[in-house]
């Protein structure tokens, strides 16, 4: 006799995997044949998990219209079941396997708009962290800056895209007909992160990004400013250094600095500013 956890067992591998196993469990009505009759619930399934993909990219699907999203989303949930329990998590790979599979491959724009739309939703759900203050850094000795680096809000994420996706989500994030297509004429980079209770994003300028990308694996802005004056000239280095990092702060993209002793002096009383945490809600726009 089927015990009650062998039959749920093979009920979800028949939604979940296909299985038919479970269709020896099930009658046939007077009315339909039981293969019609399980296939309700594979369908609403399927439909459920389409549902979830639609409200979290939902730019993407805008971008595709009703029947261009649904044929994608039929084809990620065939290439990727549901494998969590928190349906928070289904659609992480739709970015990746828009860039990979065919037909979608073949436009560029539906993944990095996808990126873009997860992105921004990774970083509402990032780690709390309060922003470096201007305070902090009056505190620092001018002698100590060569030798000062920062740390990056945790919730940002440098991205680099290749066509105009971020003008398309933007207008169609704004109900408005997006632009056409098209492949940018250089990488454009992206910083996307949460400002207080919202998700932003913003294009970066090739110097300011360069500067963004050294400073995040800990480079010292001794090192950014001769940097910034090897990759647009050394007039005006420092000050243009100081004035990306002033907007960083202005947008709360650190959170945290440090002095950087010598090479051959512990590290241990470098001194250190920013740790604090702040509470965050779900933003409701960009």
């Amino acid at each position: 006799m089927t015990s009650l956890k062998q039959l749920q067992e093979r009920f979800q591998a028949g939604i979940l995997a296909g299985d038919d196993t479970i269709l020896g469990d099930v009658k046939d009505s007077a009315r339909e044949r039981r293969s019609v009759l399980f296939g309700v619930y594979r369908n609403a399934y399927v439909v459920r998990l389409a549902e979830i993909l639609g409200n979290d990219y939902s730019q993407v699907h805008a971008y595709l219209g009703d029947e261009g999203f649904a044929k994608l989303a039929r084809a990620y949930i065939a290439a990727h079941p549901s494998d969590r329990r928190n349906a928070r998590w289904f659609g992480r790979h739709l970015p990746d396997f828009a860039k990979e599979t065919a037909p979608f491959a073949g436009h560029p724009e539906i993944a990095e708009i996808a990126a873009l739309e997860k992105a921004l939703d990774d970083a509402f759900d990032g780690p709390e962290a309060t922003p470096l203050a201007i305070g902090d850094l009056a505190a620092i000795p001018p002698e100590d800056w060569p030798r000062l680096t920062f740390k990056p809000h945790p919730t940002a994420v440098r991205l680099c895209f290749t066509t105009n996706a971020a003008e398309i989500w933007s207008a169609l994030k704004d109900g408005m007909s997006p632009p056409a297509p098209a492949r940018a004429p250089e990488p454009q980079a992206l910083i996307v992160w949460r400002q207080e209770y919202m998700a932003r994003f913003r294009p970066l300028a090739a110097e300011e990004a360069m500067m963004w990308d050294e400073a995040a694996k800990g480079v010292r802005f001794g090192v950014l400013c001769g940097m910034l004056a090897t990759f647009a000239g050394e007039e005006d280095a420092e000050f243009r250094a100081a004035t990306y990092l002033k907007a960083w702060m202005d947008s709360a993209m650190l959170t945290g600095c440090q002095v950087q002793q010598p090479l051959g002096e512990a590290q241990s009383g470098a001194p250190s500013f920013g740790a604090g945490n702040r509470a965050s809600v779900r933003p409701v726009s960009q």
